[in-house]
Order: structure tokens, then sequence, then C-alpha cells
């Protein structure tokens, strides 16, 4: 075999020279075939011509140029073939050159361009000017979720520049482009301004398919790096960065140096971002900043009523996982997440984000069209959460936003703190201006309130009905206890200045000096007037209102009624609707009874639908005999 592959080499040889030694200088020949061959004896190029004018031995100008390059080893490798119209070719240099246009055809490449350079010694081609290479291979699948060769689409890539370098070595191909860099693959569009592309080198072929045709493989490029102002564009989303990494036969990209991505309805940004077949991970640095995500049509987190429905939603991670569904976005925040949505904050330990996409999004999804956050169809945050809002702040172990609702539900132990009120559950549903908070029997809703004067009343049921005229007074401020109430509902309604708490189903208070039980009970707190910026000191208990069942065990007197009303600043217990006061020492029953703190007198008064009247029924007298 290789004393017949030598016979066949020594002939081209033979058959060379006579071909040299006929031409003059400026004597033109047609239509030649000139082989060149290494120290080893195998093929280096093959040089054929329209004509070609010998203007020295070192120089010879060729018309109608069409070369072919091999790999100059056992593979015999077809590497390029170079077709031109006018080209210098220096014989001793092993270069040739020209100011015209080039065509060059690879393993799975063609090239176009004008003014080029060529180096057979060190097998590299410089193109000049308006080069254009296409590639049968795409580099678009690691940004979409569905490559064109899953999808039975034609695969190529086209790239523009100015200036190209094709390298060839053994191991593959090497392309650098510079200078106004464009590439076009599939719904992909990249610019930057340096592109270098590493390709397989073809393998051996077999020497009876004709010199002109060059193997082809649709997944030869390998590896493609971009640099400086890296701007791609793709299913409406625009990516940037410093430098871009593509790995097409993994469908894989990584993007690094202030890398964004940018969407209708959001947008991310972070120091590197890894893109895998449609899933995009956007991380932070720590001498950058982190990884961040603004919504900016999503109405923001839709707790805050009709003014939220244009705030901006910023979130803060360690990492962002972009993740596109038929119907709709998902967004995945890990590590130290921090909300800022309008008045709200919030932090968590995780997050995510689902969005539908636009209204339009799901009749033209088979067209793989433009990515739209749309709208967030809900937000759930999990991990040691925190919700900031003004002076409220709830705490849980996780909480689902719906936005188009305006709600959010917040479980895992929550709390919510409002002022110096502090509000603990099972399951918390917050809304514009509105909480409702649930428990069960065993752990009801408990809610700690500002602490209340002692609203004892030291008179017995022998006291005067009207007045008494002993007006000593009785120390209140001692001891103070704070308001514990606890339920199985409470609704917390905000108003201006005012939080009014909503207690229902087994309704119990503690208090100083005061132990109340109905069936709902009303606390409103409202803001002090002068309040200190300490959150803990803005609010005070201004009225309690229970009604239904109500009982009030007080120093030990037992009242009972349909309704009572403590007004803790004016210092009375106001009782209405079948009153009934009992101590060891008589009973006092009444339409009405006012209490008044420390004055050692109550005031007691008929009426009613049923035109009751007071009444004192006080202990058996001592017997005479």
């Amino acid at each position: 075999m290789r004393i017949s592959r030598f016979l066949s080499l020594s002939l081209l040889v033979c058959l060379a020279a006579p071909l040299w030694g006929q031409m003059t200088p400026n004597a033109p020949i047609k239509n030649f075939r000139l082989p060149r061959f290494g120290d080893n004896g195998y093929t280096q190029w093959v040089l054929q011509g329209a004509q070609g004018i010998y203007d020295s031995e070192e120089q010879v100008r060729v018309e109608g140029m069409a070369m072919r390059v091999y790999s100059a080893d056992e593979r015999m490798a077809l590497e390029l073939t170079m077709d031109s119209p006018q080209a210098t070719l220096r014989l001793h240099e092993n270069r040739a050159y020209s100011e015209g246009a080039i065509e060059i055809v690879g393993a799975n490449f063609k090239i176009t361009g004008t003014g080029w350079e060529w180096s057979g010694a060190t097998k590299e081609i410089v193109v000049y000017h308006d080069t254009v290479v296409q590639f049968t291979q795409d580099i678009a699948s690691a940004f979409m979720e569905e490559g064109p060769v899953a999808s039975g689409l034609a695969s190529q890539t086209e790239i523009h520049s100015e200036r190209l370098i094709l390298r060839t070595t053994e191991e593959e191909y090497y392309f650098e482009f510079t200078q106004d860099v464009h590439a076009v693959s599939d719904q992909m569009d990249l610019r930057c301004e340096t592109l270098i592309a590493y390709a397989d080198a073809p393998e051996g072929r077999d020497t009876r398919v004709p010199a002109n045709v060059a193997p082809s493989e649709l997944d030869s490029i390998r590896q493609i790096i971009a640099r400086d102002n890296v701007v791609i564009l793709q299913g409406g989303k625009t990516v940037k960065a410093n430098e871009a990494e593509f790995f097409p036969r993994r469908q894989s990209a990584y993007l690094w140096g202030a890398a964004s991505v940018a969407t209708q309805g959001a947008y991310l940004s972070g120091e590197s971002i890894h893109s895998q077949t449609g899933e995009i991970l956007i991380k932070g640095a720590a001498d950058v900043g982190r990884a961040q995500m603004i919504l900016t049509e999503t109405g923001g987190l839709g707790i805050l009523g009709a003014s939220a429905l244009t705030s901006e939603t910023i979130v803060l991670a360690d990492s962002i996982t972009m993740r596109e569904q038929p119907l709709e976005n998902h967004f995945f925040f890990e590590g130290a997440v921090e909300v800022m949505s309008g008045a709200v904050q919030m932090r968590s330990a995780r997050m995510t984000i689902v969005a539908n996409q636009s209204d339009a999004a799901a009749s033209v999804q088979a067209e793989h069209s433009d990515l739209k956050v749309g709208e967030v169809q809900n937000i759930i945050a999990e991990g040691g959460v925190r919700i900031e809002q003004g002076n409220q702040v709830a705490t849980g172990e996780k909480v689902i936003f719906y936005p188009a609702d305006e709600r959010a539900l917040l479980t895992g132990s929550p709390k919510v703190t409002n002022g110096e009120a502090i509000v603990t559950g099972q399951i918390m549903e917050l809304k514009p201006q509105l909480a409702i908070i649930r428990g069960e029997l065993e752990q009801p809703v408990v809610v700690r309130l500002p602490e209340m004067p002692d609203l004892g009343f030291e008179a017995s049921a022998a006291t005067d009905s009207a007045v008494s005229e002993d007006k000593s007074t009785v120390d209140s401020n001692e001891d103070l206890e704070e308001t514990v109430v606890t339920s199985q509902l409470l609704r917390m309604i905000e108003g201006p200045d005012h939080t009014v708490f909503r207690f229902t189903d087994t309704v119990t208070v503690s208090a100083t000096n005061l132990e109340t039980s109905c069936d709902r009970l009303d606390v409103t707190a409202r803001e002090q007037p002068n309040a200190d910026v300490d959150a803990s000191t803005a609010l005070a208990v201004e009225q309690i209102e229970a009604l239904d069942n109500v009982v009030i065990q007080q120093t030990g007197r037992v009242a009972t009624a349909k309704k009572a009303t403590i007004l803790p600043r004016a210092g009375q217990v106001v009782l209405e609707g079948d009153v009934v006061v009992e101590d060891d020492r008589g009973r006092v029953s009444g339409h009405r009874m006012t209490l008044l703190q420390g004055q050692r007198r109550a005031i007691v008064e008929g009426g009613g639908p049923a035109g009751e009247r007071a009444r004192i029924t006080l202990p058996s007298m001592p017997s005479q005999d």
C-alpha cells in the first residue's frame, strides 16, 4: 500500500517538473494543475488554475485559482478548498495572497470575503474584509428549550466580521473573527467585537470522493468564545455580558462580566449566566454584587391594593434560575432572598415566581415567540420569611402571594407585629388594609396588645346604685400586665390612623385585673399623636368592645352582659343588655352599668326593650335571735 502511494506521489512530482520547466516569465500556461508534497512524501496542497503566469522562480500569478489543501499526513484528509479569481503564489515561501475575492470551503463551513493571505507553512488564512462564514450547525440551542435539530428545522449559523483568521491543525480548525462581529443562528442574533470558534478537523476521506467535495459534520463546532460588548437577541430576550462561551454539543452557554437578561416585564442581572437548553442560571459575586431581578409590569407583590399596580418588584438573591414553560415562566431564587415591592420589603431563604405568559402567548407558542413574563400568577417564599410594610412586620416559614387577588397566605408559625401589638396564629391571610388570622382549638390565635391600666372597681354590690361620696382612688399604674386576646379567628382591619382587631369564635381577654370571654371582640388601637419613631410604641389601645355572651371577671367579681365596652383612657367599663354584677356581698342588675376606675362607685341604669329596672340584691341580714 505504502509502495503504491509512493509511486503515485513520485509520478506527480515528475509531471509537475516539466510544467514549470515549460513556463517562461510572462508566458501564461492554460488549465494547469500543480501539487506540492511535504518532506514525508504526503500531499500538502494541489493548485489548479485556468491560467498561470510565471514571473520568476519565486512567484507565479494565477487566474481562476482553485487550491485544495490536505492534511499532509497519512490521513490524506481534505482540510480546505480555496477558490479566488486572482492570486499570487510565492513558491519557496509556500504562501499565496490576493486583494480579490476568496471562497473557502471546509468540513462544515464556507467562507467568503475580500483580500486574503494564506501560509502553507503555518496553515493559516487571513481574510481582511467583508468576511462571511456559514456553518452547517446552530449554536442557539443553549437558549432554547428545543433545538432546531430536535424540532426538525434546518441548522445553520452565519457569522459576519471585517477580519478573519483561520488556522488548521491536526486536531481542529481555529477561527478568530474581529471587528463588528455579527452571528445569526436560528432565532439567535449575536454581536460582539471578537469571536473565536473551535471546530473538529476532518477525518481521513475516501479518495474516490471528488476532490472538490468536503466532508460535512453537523456537530463539528465544539466551542465558541465571544468577547467584548457581547449582545445576544433571542426569543424576546436580550442577553448581555463582557464574555460568552458556547458549547453547542452540550447545548450550553456561559457568560461572565456584568451579565444580564432583559425580557418584556423583567430584567435579570449578575456576574455570570449559565444557560442550558432554555434554562438560565444567574449568579452574583461577593466583589460585584448579588444576582438581581426587576419585575416592571407585574403590579408589585399585589398586597397594597390598586396603588401597587404600577410598582416595580426588585429581587436580590445569591442565584436566580429562569425556566421557560409552554404557557408560563418560572423564576427560582436561592440564598438570602431580598424583595422590595412598593412599600413592602421581604426576606426569605428561597423564593419562586410563576408568571403566565402574555394573553397572546398561548396562541403563538408553537412559533417559539417572544418570551414575556406576563401576569405574575403567584410568588412563593420559604425559609425564615420576614415581610415589612410600614410599622407592620410579618414572619413565618412560608408565604404565597397571589397578586391578581391582592392577597398573601402566611404559614409556618406566622406572626404579625403591628407597633406594640403582636399576633400569632396558624394561618394568616394578608389583603389590602386587612389581615385574617386563623387558629385551632389547641393553638388559637393569640394577640398581645399594649398594657392597659388597672380598671378594678373597689365598690361592692352594697354600694349606692347612683353615686357614692367616697372619691378615694386606687393607684392603677402598679403591676400592669400586657393585654392578651385569644380566639379562633382574627381580622386586622387597617384604617388611616388606627387598627381594628376583630376577634370571633371562643374569644378570651386577659389584662391588668381583667379576664373576659365573649363570642366577638373588637379592639381599636390608635397611633399615638406624638409617638416615638420606635414602632414598638406607636400604638395604644383606645377601646375594647365585647359582644354576645360577655363574661367579665374582675377583682373577685363576675359581670355578665350582652355587650361590654372598655375605655382604658377614660377608666370606664360600660356593660349593656341584661347586665348582672355579682360578688360575695351581693348582686346588681340592670340594662346598663358603668364601672368607674378607682372611684368606688358605679352607675346602674334601667330601661332597655323590656323596661327593666335597676336592682340591688343584698345578702341576707343576720338573725336577731
